[in-house]
């Protein structure tokens, strides 16, 4: 039976082992070729061995030599494992890495080289147990002496140890091959291997390593786009023309092309001259140095390099939760990739139109914007074209704009929010395109002193607006140099728009009943956010105020059946009850009941008034 793990003797050095600068001769053997591999083990396996004797005083006969980690500190290595790759992991599924109908076992273990998951074929566990090749198991090198686990977390790279490459003898009819696990930064943070019989022909062994190299690129090269979802990354490619190796590197890219992380994807061999020092570097110079470029993400091509850089900070700090904006892009229906987006646009100060159907909320997310970007200030301008008088009103708005970016007052940035594009009158629509169009010189370069946020609100989808006629075509794309159109609520996730607005727009909380609340998660809502809160208002004023009963709400949104099913028939009449604050005769017109029928009901249902 193997002996249970006490931690404190062994914590202090496992501390000491998670990526520490390599020892000398782990170096050296990272620095090599892959054509002197055989070597570079061979030398790998016989330092670790001549450590365990001198260094870690190991006898080779030890029977039982895999201390066991206590069960209740294993689930929270777990769980760390489990958070630190994102879940579950395609590359270490079992049925990809295992061969088909084998006798192999299969061991994922943390940086320290605790095994926290095993897969045993049936019928072999107690075999592989007795040797400590399950969950718990402790394989650092100077507890369990040479072993693959613990070669592959020091040198970096998949190894194999089989045999008598092993230091002691009970794992002497095994071959062990391990492969590092690596997060987006290169940080290892466990191994995986595969455990099979010496007896093994040498092309099978050498399958298991490949597979287990080509699993732990694999892995890392999803964490690392993971990691970077939101940028554009890219796989670097380059071939020595004298060995004829290749050599990769994922790059991720800001919004400029520039680079701003790399990760190579091999370990032995020197790094070559194309591929340091990348990091800063515009992704398209590097297709001048005999690189091979193939780019993924939020962009296919390259983008061209910026004349010059914008004045705003590059990296944005995560949207809060509780702000508008933040509560905008938790609704589902692409909200927040919406959010994101209009972010980026308005750091960048670009001219961005708000648009979609009638209700959808774009005032809202315009005056969001201006609050998430921390420009709210008393010399903000907010115009509604619908209430505009003449068109020298926004003429006056314009010159006052037009003043401050020119004369910025301290690191004050001008705004401007102007709703209701669509409403514009000629002569408005020609002042505001004289604006705009004096902005930029003719190669496209700003040309105030302090660029303005300029935010733009239209009722109408974006199709509406090209084919509409109402809007000049100049205008049109001048103001809508970045449109974003916002879902309709049919296509947000309803039940949140629904808890969102009880929450934070109306005066007093109030509770919504099950029927009350699967009407209005039933219902379209061609209205969008105005029609919404107009009925949530209509049913608190129409009912107690505290409780959204379903008969509190308007008829369009339901077909109310005239006969209650029995099953429903209770809740319809407690409902109605407690709208009318048990008032029989007022809950039998909600109902559309004769009075006696009601109290009928409410004997029947044996309903009392409560205190």
């Amino acid at each position: 039976m193997s002996k249970k793990w006490t931690p404190k003797p062994i914590r202090a050095t496992i501390e000491e082992k998670r990526l520490p600068a390599k020892p000398d001769e782990l170096q050296e053997v990272t620095e090599m070729t892959i054509f002197s591999r055989s070597t570079a083990i061979e030398k790998l396996v016989r330092t670790s061995k001549e450590r365990c004797r001198s260094q870690h005083g190991l006898v080779s006969v030890n029977a039982n030599p895999v201390l066991r980690l206590q069960s209740n500190e294993l689930s929270q290595r777990r769980e760390k494992f489990l958070d630190q790759i994102g879940g579950a992991a395609a590359e270490l599924d079992k049925s990809t890495l295992l061969p088909h109908r084998s006798r192999y076992c299969m061991l994922v273990s943390d940086a320290d080289g605790i095994v926290i998951e095993s897969y045993i074929p049936e019928g072999l566990e107690a075999e592989f147990q007795r040797s400590g090749l399950a969950v718990g198991g402790l394989w650092d090198e100077r507890v369990a002496g040479t072993n693959g686990i613990d070669l592959a977390s020091k040198s970096g790279r998949a190894v194999t140890v089989t045999g008598k490459d092993h230091f002691h003898s009970c794992f002497y009819d095994f071959a062990c091959s391990s492969a590092p696990l690596t997060d987006a930064e290169d940080n290892l943070i466990g191994t995986v291997t595969l455990v099979g019989s010496t007896r093994r022909r040498a092309e099978e062994i050498a399958m298991c390593e490949q597979s287990l190299r080509r699993a732990s690129r694999q892995f890392k090269s999803r964490l690392f786009r993971s990691f970077h979802a939101e940028r554009m990354t890219a796989r670097i490619m380059s071939r020595d023309p004298e060995t004829r190796r290749s050599y990769e590197t994922l790059v991720a890219c800001n919004e400029e092309g520039v680079i701003v992380s790399h990760l190579p994807l091999w370990r032995s061999g020197e790094q070559p001259l194309e591929h340091k020092g990348i990091v800063g570097k515009h992704l398209t110079d590097l297709s001048g140095m005999g690189l091979a470029i193939n780019v993924r993400g939020p962009a296919i091509v390259p983008p061209k390099r910026r004349v010059s850089q914008p004045e705003h900070q590059q990296t944005l700090p995560l949207v809060r939760k509780d702000t508008k904006l933040g509560r905008f892009a938790g609704q589902g229906g692409d909200c927040s990739v919406l959010a994101e987006r209009a972010r980026k646009l308005a750091a960048h100060r670009v001219p961005l139109l708000l648009c979609g159907e009638p209700g959808v909320g774009t005032e809202e997310i315009a005056r969001a914007l201006i609050e998430d970007q921390k420009l709210e200030s008393p010399m903000g301008l907010a115009l509604d074209a619908d209430r505009i008088a003449s068109a020298s009103e926004l003429a006056e708005a314009l010159n006052s704009l037009q003043f401050l970016c020119e004369y910025p007052i301290n690191d004050h940035t001008p705004t401007l929010i102007l709703q209701n594009v669509d409403k514009l009158s000629g002569d408005a629509q020609l002042k505001l395109e004289t604006f705009l169009a004096s902005a930029e010189d003719e190669q496209g370069v700003e040309t105030r002193e302090r660029k303005p946020l300029l935010l733009f609100t239209a009722n109408g989808t974006w199709d509406d607006l090209e084919t509409g006629g109402r809007l000049g075509r100049n205008l049109l794309y001048l103001m809508g140099q970045s449109v974003l159109e916002l879902p309709p609520l049919r296509m947000r996730d309803k039940a949140i728009v629904l808890d969102d607005f009880l929450a934070n727009d109306v005066a007093r909380p109030a509770q919504v009943s099950d029927q009350a609340r699967e009407v209005l998660l039933s219902y379209d809502w061609p209205g969008n956010n105005r029609e919404m809160r107009a009925v949530i208002r209509e049913a608190l004023i129409c009912g107690n105020g505290n409780r959204i009963n379903a008969t509190d709400l308007p008829d369009r949104l339901s077909n109310r059946r005239t006969k209650p099913e029995a099953a429903s028939l209770r809740a319809s009449l407690s409902e109605a009850l407690d709208s009318s604050d048990w008032n029989v005769t007022k809950a039998a017109k909600l109902l559309g009941k004769s009075r006696a029928t009601v109290n009928r009901w409410i004997a029947a249902e044996g309903l009392q008034r409560p205190d």
